[in-house]
């Protein structure tokens, strides 16, 4: 089991005073079976004059707020502390994945009606052949679905480069796909499409994870940023959640904010602003285990 210091801030300076701003933020964690969060704190500044939670359709809690007085500098700073706990791991070799995607074109138990929303395409994962052909090098005819995952991470850790910058919000999985290049959300947004195109149920996950500085270097001070990575159905086990970044199964070292179809549903900050001009964003996250 371990313990983490959460502190993720995001701060906005414009130009122009912005006169009127409303704001959607999936900053507030989520409970898991193997992770509590101990205390967890969100301060904006301005401070905000309508503020609500509700939760979205796929269980995730979400902050809802407005400022409405003029204002150049903006912040959210999301500050919290977690217990995280190892991982379980899978059994034997699992179904093997054909039998799982006939299973979710009839589902048999609750658990698989409620993955049935991660099965198909959404508006940033969206597979087309190119994509299918990809994955299908490691989706042989018999092999189990867990085998299957884990030769697709190596691959995608192996084939594709890690390149910050070199990708938008909007690219696409077929850019990615052609290019061999982009960030955690990138390589998930490939995987997650490369999943639902054979009928295999798949989550986008955002959160934190632990990372350590090169050898000799001190570890920079919300230097990181939040990551992104895979959750994969595998009845009767249940969720499976990899990380192609890193070419790993999720560890205690992933911390979990909130899951989705693409990373549209579970955006740390988004919004709506009237006035501001152009402007400078900054965003740190730094994650300290106790």
């Amino acid at each position: 089991m371990a313990e983490y210091k959460i502190r993720h801030e995001t701060l906005y300076d414009y130009t122009e005073p912005v006169l009127l701003s409303h704001h959607l933020a999936h900053l507030l964690p989520r409970e898991t079976l193997r992770q509590k969060w101990l205390s967890h704190n969100i301060t904006v500044c301005p401070t905000s004059s309508v503020k609500e939670e509700h939760l979205d359709m796929f269980g995730n809690r979400v902050l809802s707020f407005s400022i409405e007085q003029n204002h150049v500098h903006f912040s959210v700073i999301a500050e919290g502390e977690v217990v995280v706990s190892p991982v379980e791991r899978m059994q034997g070799p699992g179904p093997i994945w054909e039998d799982v995607a006939k299973r979710m074109e009839n589902p048999e138990t609750p658990e698989d009606f409620e993955a049935l929303p991660y099965r198909f395409f959404s508006p940033l994962a969206v597979f087309d052949l190119s994509v299918k052909h990809y994955v299908e090098l490691s989706f042989t005819p018999g092999r189990p679905l867990y085998e299957a995952v884990m030769d697709l991470v190596h691959r995608i850790f192996h084939e594709f480069r890690y390149a910050p910058c070199t990708t938008r919000v909007g690219t696409t999985v077929a850019e990615v796909l052609r290019e061999r290049r982009g960030v955690c959300q990138d390589f998930a947004h490939l995987m997650v499409s490369g999943l639902r195109s054979f009928g295999i149920p798949s989550r986008y996950v955002s959160g934190y994870l632990l990372t350590y500085p090169a050898p000799g270097k001190i570890k920079k001070i919300g230097a990181d940023a939040t990551h992104a990575w895979v959750s994969v159905y595998i009845p009767p086990f249940g969720w499976v959640d990899v990380d192609p970044t890193n070419d790993l199964l999720v560890s205690d070292e992933h911390i979990i904010l909130a899951w989705g179809r693409d990373f549209g549903d579970v955006s740390p900050l988004k919004g709506v602003i009237i006035g501001g001009g152009p402007h400078r964003v900054h965003v740190g996250v730094e994650v300290t285990a106790i």
